[in-house]
């Protein structure tokens, strides 16, 4: 196991920056799209993290130029060095960072309940609509047709193992509203209701 001291002081998008170079040679645009269809729900990149991060994991000697800029847009395609991998290497079996969730909509529904039954039905609501759309997300990664070469490079594990822990997430969280939601209704009809029902 890789000690956490040994490894170059990255940020999370110069991290995914060598994963993906790790499977190909590729353009800043080229990562951009590969991150947008795999990794967008739970580890996205901009635009104005991206190149900048390239350029300085060029300076530290884990990528590099491959060939000449192309197009009329001068991409630069970039590799990975023998350093890169190595450091990637050493990242992946390091100790990962806790999970950290900034989820608003939970922050609200930890107050809600002070304010009215009805604030908490409405931010459920809201929560089911967020979770729908997250959804819809995770099936664009694998809309069923082949991967592009890349992806289909890192056959171990991700995409497909992710997506499938993305659908598992998502169903249970919607499975837990419901509930809740059932939940909130039996507690609000009057108890004379609940009598002639049980």
């Amino acid at each position: 196991m890789a000690e956490d001291d040994q490894l170059p002081d990255l940020t999370p998008t110069a991290w995914a920056i060598l994963g993906f170079l790790s499977l190909k040679a590729q353009t800043g645009y080229e990562i951009l799209r590969a991150a947008k269809r795999s990794m967008e729900a739970f580890w996205g990149i901009s635009n104005g993290q991206l190149y900048p991060q390239l350029h300085h994991l060029a300076e530290q000697g884990l990528i590099r130029p491959a060939g000449e800029a192309e197009g009329p847009r001068s991409r630069q395609r970039w590799e990975i060095t023998d350093a890169g991998r190595a450091a990637l290497r050493a990242w992946l079996e390091s100790l990962s960072a806790p999970v950290q969730i900034r989820d608003e909509n939970l922050v609200k529904l930890f107050f809600a309940g002070a304010a009215s039954p009805d604030l908490v039905g409405r931010l459920l609501e809201e929560r089911k609509r967020i979770f729908t759309q997250f959804e819809k997300v995770i099936d664009a990664v694998l809309p069923g047709d082949r991967l592009p070469e890349a992806e289909e490079a890192a056959t171990l594990g991700a995409p497909e193992l992710l997506f499938r822990y993305g659908k598992h997430f998502t169903k249970t969280t919607m499975r837990w509203i419901d509930q809740e939601e059932a939940r909130m209704l039996e507690a609000l009809r009057p108890d004379g209701d609940r009598d002639e029902n049980s």
